[in-house]
């Protein structure tokens, strides 16, 4: 990971205390430029839910924390590749 790397993280503020944390190096008009909703909680901790990288949720006590966990997971998924779709069983069309 580069120090760089960090810059192409956005967080768009949503409301008072929540934001949406984005990737700048994807088209903003693309669902996958957004990466977690972030919410500061009243004991300080943010808790994100990751969105188009990761599964689940997680807390941080400091953005730095934060941005640096959604880096890791973007290389994760950049190194991963595009999956194959699984195919769908065929059926026979039903006759009446």
């Amino acid at each position: 990971m580069h120090s760089d790397d960090i810059h192409r993280l956005e967080l768009t503020p949503l409301a008072d205390r929540s934001w949406r944390l984005c990737d700048s190096s994807v088209a903003g008009t693309d669902a996958t430029s957004v990466v977690a909703y972030v919410e500061l909680h009243d004991d300080g901790v943010y808790e994100v839910v990751w969105v188009s990288v990761g599964i689940g949720s997680a807390r941080f006590l400091t953005l730095e924390s934060l941005f640096r966990a959604a880096l890791r997971l973007l290389e994760q998924s950049v190194s991963f590749g595009p999956f194959k779709p699984s195919p769908i069983p065929h059926r026979p069309p039903a006759h009446a």
